[in-house]
């Protein structure tokens, strides 16, 4: 057995999260990722520990499975030596702002004119051209102006969300696209430029938000779908917090109000009904909250559950990895050994029928370049060369 895309080679000029994080879903997925560096600085999130030589977890995060080439592409024998990298790829992914790459000779046309086959996918804030197409976009920016933030926030009181949200969903995108182009050149369709932007991928990723706006104007907020699928988040008498979702199915409406010894709520006209459950959410939200916090959340899961109504802790990231269920599907693995070897979140795919990629650890600096340029075509009098004047 061979992991799925063995044998397909990406190579990812890409900082950050979102680049990053495509490569490493193709890298779980068995493809040889290598990720090329600038010479001397890397990718920005090895120096978020302060010290370059300190794996980072925000660069471990996004980088498992990859190798590394640092080249500087600012210099023309440094760009020749990318392009010889990329000559032999299947996959070529950056995430620079929009003609970047191309001022430097090393953009889609010249991967292209050298690798006509190539998949090229080109991740951009908030798309390759338009009006504010050459503007910074980080996560925050394009969670915000995709009305993604509203959603998750009050909007007379504003909170930054915490995980980067819009990054990874374009991370998710981007790899969905890559996998496409792969599998229509495979057809015999050829090469293909994958275009995707953080807002595009945010907006795409809101199907309720965006579809119930444009077919009955309404606009979501940060309660319009824990309404709709009729969620609570509720605290016990020990103050630990844990999530109840009704959804469609009578049933649940029927046990939750047997669990917290109300039955006669099901004849009340507020509520008797999904639609007047949903119409009148801020005050079956109260009766629940004055029920639940009539004991611990231990008690109350318990009884939840032999009344097979759907709910769960709400858990800190801790008490997530230390999880019966969590444990059980063994998503932490360790990747590499010795002194390189490292505790990370495996991917969430798996497959019965193919290997698992090697776990490779997050790569140092340039680990990789003299091995991997060689293999390009660079000659070893011009690695020398390249390396005597700090362009690798």
């Amino acid at each position: 057995m061979t992991a799925p895309l063995a044998g397909v080679r990406v190579v990812e000029m890409a900082n950050v999260i979102s680049g990053p994080f495509t490569g490493m879903l193709l890298a779980d997925l068995g493809a040889d990722v290598v990720k090329v560096e600038l010479t001397g600085k890397g990718d920005v999130f090895r120096q978020w520990a302060g010290d370059q030589d300190t794996l980072s977890p925000p660069f471990a995060a996004f980088n498992r499975r990859k190798r590394s080439v640092t080249v500087d592409v600012h210099d023309e024998a440094g760009a020749r030596a990318y392009l010889a990298l990329t000559a032999g790829a299947d996959v070529v992914l950056e995430n620079f702002r929009p003609g970047v790459l191309d001022r430097m000779g090393v953009g889609y046309d010249a991967v292209r004119a050298a690798n006509p086959e190539v998949i090229y996918c080109a991740i951009s804030g908030v798309g390759q051209t338009g009006p504010e197409s050459a503007r910074p976009t980080y996560d925050a920016i394009a969670q915000a102006k995709s009305g993604l933030t509203s959603q998750l926030t009050a909007l007379d009181a504003p909170e930054p969300v915490g995980p980067p949200l819009s990054d990874q969903i374009t991370g998710m995108y981007a790899a969905y696209g890559i996998l496409g182009a792969l599998y229509r050149r495979q057809a015999g369709g050829g090469g293909e430029f994958v275009d995707v932007s953080m807002l595009s991928s945010a907006m795409s990723f809101q199907t309720i938000a965006v579809t119930s706006n444009l077919m009955t104007g309404e606009v979501a907020d940060k309660i319009a779908r824990a309404k709709r699928s009729q969620t609570y988040a509720i605290t016990g008498s020990d103050g630990r917090p844990f999530a109840i979702h009704l959804s469609t199915p009578h049933k649940f409406w029927v046990g939750v109000t047997d669990v917290i010894g109300r039955p006669e709520l099901r004849e009340d006209d507020r509520f008797r009904t999904k639609p007047d459950r949903i119409r009148h959410y801020a005050e079956l939200r109260a009766v629940f909250e004055e029920a639940f916090a009539g004991r611990p959340r231990a008690e109350w899961l318990t009884a939840l559950n032999d009344a097979d109504v759907p709910a769960g802790p709400i858990n800190t990231i801790e008490e997530a990895l230390a999880d019966e269920q969590t444990s059980h599907l063994d998503l932490v693995q360790t990747f590499g050994d010795g002194d390189r070897a490292v505790d990370l979140i495996e991917s969430a795919v798996s497959y019965t029928n193919s290997d698992v990629a090697e776990r490779l650890p997050p790569p140092q600096i340039g680990e990789h370049t003299d091995e991997l340029l060689l293999a390009a075509g660079v000659t070893s009098d011009e690695l020398a060369d390249l390396r005597e004047r700090g362009i690798v």
